[in-house]
């Protein structure tokens, strides 16, 4: 069975694995979470990073967990209390993909802005070359509202383009 739930220091070994696992698929778009989890120790200090910002209300990290392990990721970051909205971005594993279960997890994070932090909106940025994560955000009843230019900057120095979607609360 697939879950849900706000990620904590028992996560260490199956956070660390997830993204060792998938350090060329996500170098380009989470490279600070890559930076931040180069050994295990760096990942238990970054995982109690999250749960500090949590308990803040600045920052919420989610892992997606099958069978009692951690085959994806989901932040609600960059909180915006004046407008209350927050934004979405995830990542799952190689072997987990096309199986529903970002879909699943975007549907109970998404509740969760909505219903638990009072959020109006949830919006996600995806690179324009991202297929996967465009299709993902789609089905999940993001609109594309525009197409932000230059708005990212990957591994290599470049900046990229993104599609911007946002989802409000009702919809």
């Amino acid at each position: 069975m697939v879950q849900i739930r706000h990620i904590n220091e028992r996560d260490t070994d199956g956070f660390y694995r997830l993204v060792k696992n998938n350090e060329t698929r996500i170098k380009e778009y989470f490279p600070i979470t890559l930076e931040k989890t180069g050994t295990l120790e760096n990942t238990n200090e970054t995982i109690k990073m999250f749960v500090d910002l949590a308990a803040k209300n600045e920052l919420y990290v989610f892992v997606i967990e099958k069978d009692e392990l951690v085959i994806g990721v989901l932040f609600l970051k960059n909180l915006d209390k004046r407008v209350n909205k927050c934004e979405v971005a995830y990542f799952i594993d190689k072997d987990e993909e096309n199986k529903g279960h970002i879909s699943h997890a975007i549907q109970q994070a998404t509740d969760y802005a909505f219903k638990d932090l009072g959020m109006n909106k949830v919006y996600c940025r995806v690179a324009l070359d991202n297929a996967p994560s465009n299709k993902v955000a789609v089905k999940n009843g993001f609109k594309l509202e525009g197409v932000l230019k230059q708005e990212f900057k990957v591994s290599d120095g470049s900046l990229v383009d993104l599609n911007y979607y946002g989802l409000l609360n009702g919809n």
